[in-house]
Formats: structure tokens, sequence, C-alpha cells
């Protein structure tokens, strides 16, 4: 072997011997992350149980009462407890405008109904329960913001995990990764659970809303795979009446009307 031989193949050996001895920084994969975080915001997953009375108002004569129970997915947005969920999930009255009843032999036409709350309930997945009240609603955009309440709060010394709207991610887009966080029906236990996907596209008119594959439910919040929110899963609303599609509203959205929701919480 002459010499140039010989010196190119001390140097490939040495080249192999620095990388091979070299340390190796890893990375956590996208399941890490993930996994990462459920563990960070499953204290913010709320299971929310919500009685009240319907109401309705008709063409002819008023509609009897009817009692009504719901229970949803929410998520805490706040150092005070403050929690969102989709309204339409809660409140019974949406989309009953317009529509048809039958009372006895006769056809009336809603015109008007509401739904007054009696009791509000949020299960925290660590066997606290605590009660709330109802203290904002958007039915147009689908958001009803409930605040526990404070003496119930302060008696158990509860503190409270959050999902930081003021992090909102800015530059989400489509085919970004996202992960979904939830809990599974009361049959697994209301158990924290996880749901991978990609934002597939994003709708900007009077609010932004993020189509993903992550958000199989209402109320579930959206993270980009780093960590920051993307906003929450609720019914789009048409001309008042629930579509049956999902969207994921901005947090940026979220988070300002969840302003007006303190202020009304104040009064």
């Amino acid at each position: 072997m002459n010499t140039p031989t010989l010196h190119r193949f001390m140097l490939i050996a040495l080249f192999f011997s620095a990388v091979m001895t070299s340390p190796i920084v890893a990375q956590d994969s996208v399941e890490e992350k993930a996994r990462a975080l459920l563990e960070k915001y499953k204290a913010a997953l709320v299971v929310v149980t919500v009685k009240g009375t319907l109401e309705a108002r008709t063409s002819g004569e008023s509609l009897p009462a009817r009692d009504q129970q719901r229970r949803t997915l929410g998520v805490t947005i706040g150092d005070d407890g403050l929690l969102v969920v989709s309204n339409s999930a809660i409140d019974a009255s949406v989309g009953l405008d317009g529509q048809q009843a039958k009372m006895g032999d006769e056809v009336v036409t809603i015109k008007s109904a509401k739904t007054t709350f009696s009791d509000v309930e949020i299960s925290y997945g660590d066997s606290t329960l605590i009660h709330g009240k109802v203290v904002r609603q958007d039915k147009e955009a689908d958001i009803a913001f409930v605040m526990p309440d404070s003496a119930e709060v302060k008696a158990l010394n509860k503190t409270f995990t959050k999902m930081d709207l003021s992090q909102f991610a800015a530059t989400a887009g489509a085919a970004d990764r996202v992960v979904g966080l939830s809990r599974s029906s009361a049959v697994y236990g209301y158990m924290p659970t996880v749901v991978m996907g990609r934002i597939t596209g994003v709708y900007k008119g009077d609010r932004t809303y993020f189509v993903t594959d992550a958000g199989t439910a209402q109320g579930i919040p959206v993270f980009t795979i780093d960590g920051k929110p993307v906003g929450m899963t609720v019914v789009r609303i048409i001309d008042g009446k629930p579509s049956g599609v999902l969207g994921t509203l901005s947090a940026g959205s979220i988070q300002v009307m969840a302003n007006f929701a303190r202020e009304a919480a104040k009064q």
C-alpha cells in the first residue's frame, strides 16, 4: 500500500472512530411528545354534568317544560378554574327555533326556546367534584363557560391545571401534526386519552376554525406537537342550527370570549 493510500485509509478510520464514539443526542419521538402532553394536561380535562329545564314558546300554546341532564367534556383554561365546553352539548334549546312540534292533534312551530340551568357538577378525574355555574354562552360560536363555585374551591384548597390560551399556536397550518386530548366514556372510567393527527385545513371567516382528524368529539382541546394550544372542538352552528360538523375553534377566539365570561361571572 503506497503512502497516499495509507493516509486516506487512516483518515477514514479516524472519521468512523469519531462517529462511533461521539455522544448521540436523542430527540423525543412524536409519540413521546404526545404522551408528555397527556401527562401535563390530563388534570385540565374535565367532565361536566349539567341539569336544567327546557322551555319553548310556540305559535300555539307553550310546550310543557322538560327536565334535561347532559354530560360532556371540557377543559380548564384559567387559574380561577374557568372552563370551556361546547355549548350545544349542554344546551338542548340550540337549533329548536323554527322547528315544528306536535301538541295533541295540533302541529305548532317553536318560536323561541331556552334552557334554564339548575345544577352544574364538574369532575376533575381525581375524585374531586365541584359545583359550578354557566356564566356565559355564545350560541353562534358553540361555546359556553363554566365557573366552579369559589367557596367549594377554597374549602377543598383546589388548584387548577389549565390550558394557557395566551400561548396559542398563531402559525399553525395545514399538514401540521396535532394532538387531541380527551377522556374515555364511563365504561373505561373516563380515563385520559390521546388522539394524534394533523390539521387538514384552516377556515377563516368571522372566526378561525381548524379542521383536524384529532378532534373526534365536542370539547376536545387540540395542541401542536410542541405543546401550543390550537383550540377546542365545537359544532359549527349555521344559521342558528347545529350542522353536525365539528371544527376546532381557535384558542385566540376562545381567549377573547373568556375575558367577557369572567366579567359576567363577577355580576
